[in-house]
C-alpha cells in the first residue's frame, strides 16, 4: 500500500515538472468550426488529450464489466443452488433400511 502511494506521488510529481517546464510552447486548439481556443500551453492540451482517452477507454470497457460481473453472479447463483449441504442429502443406506422393513 505505502508503496503503491509512493509510485503515485513521483508520477504525480514527474507531471506537474513535465507541466511546469513546458508552458512556453502555445497553440491553438480548434475544436469546432468557428470556435478556437488560443495560446493554450502544449503540455495542458497534451494531458488533457490523456485524460479524455483514459474516460472514453473506462466508458467504453464499462459494459463488458457489467457483462461479466453479471455472468459472474449467475453462475454463482447457480452453484449455490446445485450444491446442498450433507445434512440435507439422504444417505443411501437410510433408503435401503427404510424399504426393506
Amino acid at each position: 500500500m505505502l508503496f503503491r502511494l509512493i509510485l503515485w506521488v513521483i508520477l504525480i510529481l514527474a507531471v506537474v515538472f513535465f507541466v511546469i517546464f513546458n508552458v512556453e510552447p502555445r497553440v491553438q486548439v480548434h475544436l469546432l468550426p468557428g470556435f478556437t481556443l488560443e495560446n493554450i500551453p502544449l503540455a495542458l492540451v497534451i494531458i488533457v488529450s490523456f485524460i479524455l482517452g483514459l474516460l472514453a477507454g473506462v466508458i467504453l470497457s464499462l459494459s463488458q464489466i457489467i457483462k461479466y460481473k453479471m455472468k459472474i453472479r449467475k453462475l454463482e447463483k447457480m452453484a449455490s443452488t446445485s450444491v446442498k449441504p450433507a445434512s440435507q442429502e439422504e444417505k443411501p443406506e437410510e433408503k435401503k433400511d427404510e424399504t426393506s422393513e
